[in-house]
Parts: structure tokens; C-alpha cells; sequence
């Protein structure tokens, strides 16, 4: 039996229709036009019919592919004054006070985790733990070269049976301690670590910026407890990079309920991690102000060199920190010499240069510049590291007494201001 072009040209596109549209109505129809063809004795169309099979049981994309990608835009040339209190809900704010003693002394928090009632900070080479009243409990400060001690660490994590584990980076390991912060056990990881987080029992996840060694040339590092070694490895750093590609790059990730998210300086993806591998999930759109391809490429002395390089541009630079929710994100980033925020909630971005009514202290006008971000997004909350010396003067009184505190003191720890946003509330 011989068949018309025209007849091949019309049942093509119904299985393409077919073949996008894989509903069970759709695949009904699918098989209808199968029995169709069979009835054509035509070799050509069956071995046709078995290609498109094979196309149609294929894995798909995931919707957050590079090519489903949910974007959002950052256009700097929009940016603009905004009152924090449109972002944020006074009516939640608490304000901890943290106890100020020698052993619990914070020189700089460089890390934040607000888990089961307790708050706790890297600082100064320890970790430096608070209960929930801001009364000191205990701190790590394990420093050395043996085992239970840890040279220098970026990083810290805690999981959900309260052990605590420190990414000790020139020693090359992970250090675990027991919720009191006892010495268990440590993982020699072969990597200059610089972030890192537990994707599951088996294994982490290690971030190295651009400090390639033997071990591994790739920014993202799977390491498996089972096996011992780096199993997988993700975004290899190119030999341009080496020394000047860790670009004020210290935080790598997002943990939001059961899901984790990447993201690093100088990219314009944010990915979620799975135990398989990393997804494309967030595009940051910066448009004409990308930087591009070529300046990227370029050999540069060091951070320094690069820096100047990029501020005699309009470019978006040093995206972070970046904070996720199930229905906003929260970052900062570079632009020329300024340092802008960005509060996406919906379908919007607003880029914001100045707030008014800062942390919802009425009069607190201050430019993104010199204002502070959150530390970290978690239990619902978003938490702020606020030292007194960030509240002018003539406000600083007002702050006290709306907030039942003490008279500030500049000498004393700062204080922990955790708030909700207005659109946390509304969903609730």
C-alpha cells in the first residue's frame, strides 16, 4: 500500500503534538495513531513510529532546566529608596540581646544558625554558642594540629541530631562535635574548603573557590563518608582563575526546607543540589550589565587587579549573600562602587539604594552601602546581626526602650534582631 507525503506530513505533526504532550489523553491518542500507521505497510514509517518512541520515553527536562529556568531580573538602573517596614513586619521583631563575657566575646560573626532554641556564631576561629535568652552556653575553640582540633575554619555546620561540624580549610578535614561540643570524629577531605553542607548521611558537599590542588581543580566537591574520596565534581576552574577567581566567595549555600541550594560570586545561576548532581534554578537576569564572557577570561594579578577592572564598568559583580524562601529571595550585590540589595517577592524585583525606617527604627535613613543584610533566613524568620555602633546616636535611645533593652553599650556583644517579612505573614 502506498502512502501520500501529505498524509506521512499530517500524522508527523500529530505525534509531535502527541510526543509534547504527554498527558494520558495525549498518549490515548498516541497509540490511536500508531494502529493508524500500522495498517500502512511501510517499513519507512514504522522504523519513523520506533524514533519517535524512543524521543517520547526519553527522560524529560526538569522544569528547572537551563532552558525552563525561573528568572529574575536585576536592573541597578532602577534602583530606589525604599521604607524597610514595606518588606518587613515591626510587629514581629524580637530583639536578643547576647551576653557579653570573655569566652563569649564576638570580634565578627562570619556565620549564623538559629537551630532548636539555640543561637550560634562563628567568630574569631571559634563557635560560639547562645541560648535562646542570649545567655552564653558554650563555645568551640579547638585550635591545633591533632585530632579534635582544627586550624583555621570558614564554616560550620549543624545537623539535626545538634552535631556540630567545622570545615577546618588549610587542615584539610572535617571536625564533628557532640551538642555539648565533645570531640567525635573527623573526616580528612583532601580539599581547601571554604563552605560546605550535608546534603545527606553519606555525603557533603564542599565549595574550594578557586583553590585547586591535587585533590580536585573543580569549585563544587562531593564527598562520600562511605567511599572516602571526592566522587563527584562540578565547575572546573579554569587556569585564568587561580589567582583571583575567590572573590569575597565565602558563602555557598541555602538550605530551605529538605531543599539545598549553590550559588557562587561572579555566576548568574543559582542551582539546586541533589544527590545526583545540580540543577539550574534560579537565572539572576542582569542583562547589559553581565559581565561579559571575555573579561571573565582575562589573566589578573590578583582580586585586587580584577576589582579595579570591573568598577571602571557598569557590571554586576559579587552577588551574595543570597537568601531563599518559598516565595522571596533576599541578596546584595556590586555595582560599580556601590553595594546595592535586591527583595524579590512574586513576579518583582525591587532594587533598593537607600532605606528609610531602617530594622524599623523610625528616622533610620541609611543607603544600602552602609546598611546591613540579614545573616541567615531560617524558621521563618530572617535574622540580623546589629551592632550598636550602626544606630545613630540620637535614635539609639528610642531603639532601647521600644525594644524593653538596656542602655547600648559599643563595647558590648551586638545585638540579635530577628523579623518576619510581610509576605511570611500574609501566607500564614
Amino acid at each position: 500500500m502506498e502512502v501520500e507525503c501529505g498524509n506521512i506530513t499530517v500524522l508527523t505533526k500529530k505525534i509531535t503534538v502527541v510526543l509534547n504532550n504527554q498527558s494520558n489523553e495525549s498518549y490515548s491518542n498516541f497509540i490511536a495513531l500508531v494502529i493508524k500507521l500500522q495498517t500502512m505497510k511501510t517499513l519507512h514509517l514504522l522504523s519513523f513510529i520506533l524514533y519517535c518512541l524512543v524521543l517520547g520515553c526519553s527522560p524529560q527536562k526538569n522544569s528547572n532546566d537551563k532552558n525552563t529556568l525561573y528568572s529574575i531580573e536585576l536592573n541597578p538602573s532602577k534602583s530606589k529608596s525604599i521604607d524597610w517596614r514595606q518588606i518587613f513586619d515591626t510587629s514581629s521583631i524580637e530583639v536578643i540581646p547576647l551576653e557579653t563575657k570573655e569566652e563569649s566575646l564576638l570580634t565578627w560573626a562570619e556565620r549564623f544558625y538559629a537551630k532548636d532554641s539555640m543561637y550560634t556564631f562563628l567568630s574569631d576561629n571559634r563557635i560560639i554558642t547562645f541560648k535562646k535568652d542570649g545567655n552564653f552556653a558554650f563555645q568551640i575553640s579547638s585550635q591545633g594540629r591533632g585530632p579534635g582540633e582544627y586550624i583555621v575554619t570558614e564554616d560550620f555546620y549543624i545537623d539535626d541530631n545538634q552535631h556540630f561540624f567545622v570545615l577546618d580549610r588549610n587542615g584539610h578535614k572535617i571536625v564533628e562535635y557532640s551538642p555539648g561540643g565533645r570531640f567525635i570524629n573527623e573526616i580528612y577531605i583532601g580539599v581547601f574548603g571554604s563552605s560546605f553542607i550535608k546534603i545527606n548521611e553519606d555525603l557533603w558537599a564542599i565549595y574550594i573557590g578557586s583553590s585547586s590542588s591535587e585533590n580536585s581543580s573543580f569549585r563544587l566537591n562531593y564527598y562520600s563518608i562511605k567511599e572516602n574520596k571526592i566522587i563527584k565534581r562540578f565547575k572546573e576552574i579554569k587556569e585564568n582563575e587561580l589567582n583571583w577567581r575567590h572573590y569575597q566567595d565565602n558563602s555557598n549555600f541555602v538550605q530551605l526546607d529538605k531543599k539545598i541550594f549553590f550559588y557562587y560570586s561572579l555566576n548568574y545561576t543559582i542551582y539546586e543540589l541533589t544527590e545526583n548532581g545540580i540543577i539550574p534554578y534560579y537565572n539572576l537576569d542582569c542583562g547589559k550589565y553581565q559581565i561579559p564572557d571575555q573579561i571573565l577570561e582575562k589573566e589578573y594579578t590578583s582580586v585586587v587587579d580584577f576589582d579595579k577592572n570591573i568598577k571602571n564598568h557598569e557590571y554586576i559583580a559579587r552577588i551574595m549573600p543570597i537568601f531563599i524562601t518559598n516565595n522571596e529571595l533576599y541578596l546584595g550585590f556590586q555595582f560599580e562602587n556601590n553595594y546595592l540589595h535586591a527583595f524579590h517577592y512574586g513576579k518583582t524585583t525591587t532594587v533598593i539604594e537607600k532605606y528609610y525606617n531602617f530594622l524599623g527604627i523610625t528616622g533610620f535613613t541609611i543607603p544600602t552601602n552602609e546598611a546591613i543584610l540579614p545573616v541567615n533566613f531560617q524558621n521563618g524568620f530572617f535574622y540580623y546581626i546589629v551592632e550598636s555602633t550602626l544606630i545613630p546616636d540620637h535614635l539609639k535611645k528610642t531603639f532601647s526602650k521600644q525594644h524593653n533593652l538596656p542602655q547600648l553599650d559599643e563595647n558590648a556583644n551586638p545585638l540579635l534582631l530577628k523579623v518576619k517579612t510581610k509576605a511570611h505573614e500574609n501566607k500564614e
